[in-house]
């Protein structure tokens, strides 16, 4: 094996484990400001303001499907935890928050 291919080699391994790396610390800092959030005031918005906006989007257009329902149950929860916690996980716009309606 050439010394080229060998260097190609590690070069790969540390970029593998450099972004793994990466990625697991984000997503553990993420995970811990969740846990802060819970601790502080109990709970915290479960899904962000594009998810909403797609469930929203799904609930206008399959209003009749047999799923309809269980969506309109999950947008509830999103609304009552929205008004509930006074931090927010994900950024979200006051506007946004007190224009939802019920569905």
């Amino acid at each position: 094996m050439s010394i080229a291919a060998i260097i190609v080699m590690i070069v790969c391994i540390v970029a593998l484990w450099g972004v793994a790396s990466v990625a697991l610390v984000y997503s553990l800092g993420q995970e811990e400001r969740k846990l802060q959030l819970i601790k502080k005031q109990g709970s915290f918005e479960p899904y962000s303001p594009q998810a909403l906006r797609d469930l929203n989007r799904w609930i206008e257009q399959n209003n009749t499907s047999e799923h309809a329902q269980e969506m309109r149950n999950v947008h509830e929860e999103q609304r009552a935890a929205l008004q509930k916690c006074t931090s927010y996980f994900y950024t979200w716009n006051r506007s946004d928050i007190e224009s939802l309606k019920e569905i």
